[in-house]
């Protein structure tokens, strides 16, 4: 398996091939908002299964953050969506 770590990783993080890809599909696609998985599985050309997994990934480098919203239509069971975008970074070197 190959790793890369990309610059605004934590030293210590160390990602899979697909969690690289992961990464350049949302900040190429994404603009900062928020989506969900099946998009990012459309971008990469991945299942959705393996695609959860890079974003754990990338989650736990701390550059992907995760939002779960819950959803209750009238009369059906409540169910969940999660979403992710790129982690904001607020101590740019740009702007120092």
């Amino acid at each position: 398996m190959t790793t890369a770590t990309p610059a605004r990783a934590q030293d210590s993080a160390k990602l899979s091939d697909r969690a690289f890809r992961v990464f350049y599909q949302l900040t190429v696609h994404s603009d900062g908002g928020w989506v969900d998985v099946p998009s990012i599985a459309r971008w990469t050309g991945v299942k959705p299964h393996a695609v959860r997994h890079a974003l754990s990934e990338l989650v736990a480098a701390d550059m992907v953050e995760r939002a779960r919203h819950y959803i209750r239509p009238k009369d059906e069971r409540p169910t969940s969506c999660t979403y992710f975008r790129l982690t904001t970074d607020t101590s740019s070197e740009a702007t120092a």
